[in-house]
Order: structure tokens, then sequence, then C-alpha cells
């Protein structure tokens, strides 16, 4: 590739591929999406590294499946997780990129490591004063946790204010001011969390009916905790997932339009997600570490890139790293991955997705053309708890949301590919530490923090 370019990458927090016109899905949720694509390069069956906004990154940015666990959502352990790691922007540096990231997800903020190699890093968390309200709140929500309702509680407050969520609009000045100020060449990367529950877009983008701020709110909580209240409200909940991804499209129309003012029209420009969301499949709401494809198929577009068309069979975004270099116009590479772009994209036979849950459990899969292979170990995984470990087999052309298990069925090769991926070795992280407050709240609001 031509070096010397200037590189966007947007991430969509939580967006399933299928439910993306360009995947089949009989809602145009995202039209200029499936404009770029049209024109541009689409790949087919992409999956994520691990299931979590920092574990999925990690993979991406590192080209490597991750050491640290979902179950720790806490600063030193995620520091300490990557603390050996080579880091996609500290390379981009290198090459003389000049780097910006911007989002709202406080899980990728700098306090928990995610700003190394940076120019400019805007996680938009506010400093917490250490003021008498502020010791206060700390220690209230210290006794609700010890009480086991601070989450409820947490919920309750926002249903009653109707507070809304954090929305791209609140960064757009600075997207803006970055791409008008930023020295040549630079990457830039926008990580959007309108579409990460609660999904509430602004009204106008209501395309799909859907409750108002506070019964969303009230919802988020239930489906995630009471599953089974749901119920007949699924509709809707489906609704408003639905509607946040018009919300996010209308972010990449509005980019697309500054850019091209800016004169970056021809600048190569990726868009993806970090994983998907369960909408009552197998249970569940949300993101845990599941290994069903709703959680980790996501979508995967480029532009600009030099080639089009559509890109079939597995794919994994531990290859996305090294691709961002390629286009780049380096010969380094990540954790020695190829390139998605041109001779170095490989045909796989199989991907894989690992999430590690603790020093002795993970969650896996091995993800073929026509197969896939997964496993989830003892515990509460949804719709049913498994006493023993679950080995799961699914033929995805004919099951794509994979309830029919047919474990004895599938290749030998994909069994040996994932039980070689549950024996691997995993280096034990440790660390803890006081978050601020406002990071503790920001956590709670994303359920990560139960």
């Amino acid at each position: 590739m031509t070096d010397d370019q200037n590189i966007i990458l947007v991430s969509w927090d939580s967006v399933r591929a299928d439910h993306l016109h360009i995947y089949g899905y009989e809602r145009n949720t995202a039209p200029r999406l499936s404009e770029i694509a049209a024109d541009g390069l689409l790949f087919e069956d992409v999956q994520v590294p691990a299931v979590g906004t920092p574990a999925s990154f990690t993979g991406m940015f590192t080209g490597e499946h991750g050491s640290g666990s979902m179950e720790e959502p806490n600063p030193k352990h995620w520091q300490k997780a990557n603390e050996d790691r080579v880091m996609l922007p500290e390379l981009l540096s290198e090459e003389g990129y000049y780097t910006g990231g911007f989002h709202y997800n406080a899980l990728m903020s700098g306090h928990f490591g995610w700003n190394r190699g940076w120019d400019e890093y805007e996680d938009h968390l506010w400093v917490e004063d250490n003021d008498t309200e502020s010791g206060w709140r700390s220690k209230l929500y210290d006794t609700l946790d010890e009480l086991g309702v601070a989450n409820f509680v947490v919920d309750l407050k926002r249903t009653v204010q109707g507070e809304l969520p954090a929305r791209w609009e609140a960064m757009w000045d600075d997207i803006r001011e970055f791409i008008d100020t930023a020295p040549e060449p630079f990457f830039l990367w926008i990580l959007l969390i309108d579409t990460h529950h609660p999904w509430y877009a602004p009204p106008e983008y209501h395309e799909w009916n859907q409750p108002g701020v506070r019964t969303t709110y009230a919802l988020n909580y239930a489906m995630r905790r009471y599953r089974n209240l749901v119920g007949e409200r699924r509709p809707s909940i489906v609704n408003a997932y639905d509607n946040t991804i018009r919300y996010a499209d209308e972010f990449v129309r509005q980019l697309e339009t500054e850019l091209e003012e800016s004169g970056y029209d021809e600048a190569p420009l990726i868009i993806h997600s970090d994983h998907g969301d369960e909408l009552g499949e197998h249970g569940n709401y949300g993101h845990r570490p599941l290994m069903y494809d709703t959680v980790t198929r996501v979508p995967l577009v480029m532009k600009n890139v030099g080639e089009t068309g559509r890109i079939l069979g597995p794919t994994t975004l531990l290859d996305l790293g090294s691709t961002i270099l390629d286009l780049a116009g380096s010969d380094r590479r990540i954790a020695n991955r190829p390139s998605l772009l041109g001779e170095e994209r490989m045909d796989r036979d199989y991907v894989t997705v690992q999430n590690i849950l603790d020093s002795d459990r993970r969650t896996a899969a091995a993800v073929g053309e026509e197969w896939k292979v997964l496993y989830h170990p003892e515990g509460d995984w949804g719709a049913k708890s498994f006493p023993e470990g679950s080995w799961e087999a699914y033929y995805r052309p004919d099951d794509p949301l994979e309830r029919e298990n047919r474990w004895g069925e599938h290749p030998e090769f994909l069994e040996e590919a994932l039980r070689g991926q549950l024996s691997g070795e995993v280096a034990a992280v440790d660390g803890d530490d006081e978050m601020t407050q406002e990071t503790r709240e920001r956590l709670r609001e994303l359920g990560y923090i139960e």
C-alpha cells in the first residue's frame, strides 16, 4: 500500500453482524454503511478475538488473545495483563504517525492503561474532586455494594432522572479539531459507545418504535439480571438496539463529510465492531463472554484500501492491527499476524475466539466456514446452567442462531483446534486497586460491575 496516508478506524461497540442489512438483516439499520460496502471491501464472516471491549481490543491492538479477564474490571488487572504487549498506536508512532483516540468507554480509559502510544487520547472520564460530597458518595456506594444493591440504585437513579446516555455528538468537536489540526500522517480511532446498552438513541433516530428513556433504563436493568421477566417486551428492546445502530451510522455519514471537506476523502476508512450482543437468544441480553455468533460475529467494512468486493470464509480481528500497519506502508506486523489485504490475506480453515475467566477457566471457540465448535465451563450461561463443561457444535448454514447442538458430527480438525486453545498457557494476572468514584459509576452504568 501507499505509505504516509491518513487512516481512520471507527469502532462500533456491541454491534452484531446479523443486525445489519449487508449481512442479510431485513432492516437497513445502517444505510450509509450499506453504501460504503457496496463500493468498498466487506468481510463476510468476521470473528472477534474475545467478547468484551478491553478483551477484544487487546487482540486487535496486539495481535494476540488477551490474558485479561472481563470478570476483573479494575485498572491494575488490565494494566498488568497488557504491560508486556506492544500496542498498535505505539508501533504507528514509531512509523511517524500522529495518533488520536476518542471514546466514552471507561474500561478503555487511560486509567486502565489504554492511553499508551497516543499523542491525543480523550476518554472523557471526569476527574473526581476530593471534596466532602465525593467522599460521602464513595462511602455510600461502598455500603450499597456490601448490601448487594448498588447497581439497582444506579439504574433507579437514571430511570427517575431520565438522564440520557453518552452520545457521539458530545465528542464531535474534539474529533473535528483533531482532523483540522493533526499533523500528517495521522491515525484517528473513534469508539462509539452509543450502541452499547442501555440502548437509547435520540428520538429523531427512532426508526422503529421503542420505549422512552426511563422505561429503557428499567428494561436495561431487567434484561441483564431478570431475563425471564422481559417476555413480550423483547420486540421493543430489539427496536431500541436497531435504532442505536441507525444513530451510529449517522456518525459515519457526518465523519465522511468532515473528511471530504478537509481534503481527506481518499483516506482509508475501516468500520467494525468489537463484539455483538445477545437479544434473548440463549436466554441472554447483552454481552457475557459467550461463544455464540450473536456476540462473536461482527461487521468489518473498508473503504479506500485498494480492494473492493466481498471476502468469504472465516476472518479474525486479530489481524486488524497488522492490516492498519500495512495501510501505513510499514513492513512491521503485530505478533507476526498477516494483513487482511492483498497477497498477505490468508484463506483460513478456522479462526479462534477466547475469553479468560480466571486462571483455571475460559470460554473458547474454533470457527470454520460451515461448522463452529465451542466450550463453556461449568456455570450459569443463560437459559440453563451447566453442571459440567458444555461442548457444543453447530452447523452454521442451517442453524445461524446456534440452537441445535450437534456435537459429535463436527470436523475433527475443529475439535483439535478448540482443545488446543483451551489447553494453551495463560499468564496469571494479579492486581487490584481503588477506582475513582467516577470510573466505578460509569462501569456500573455499562453493566461491567454487577
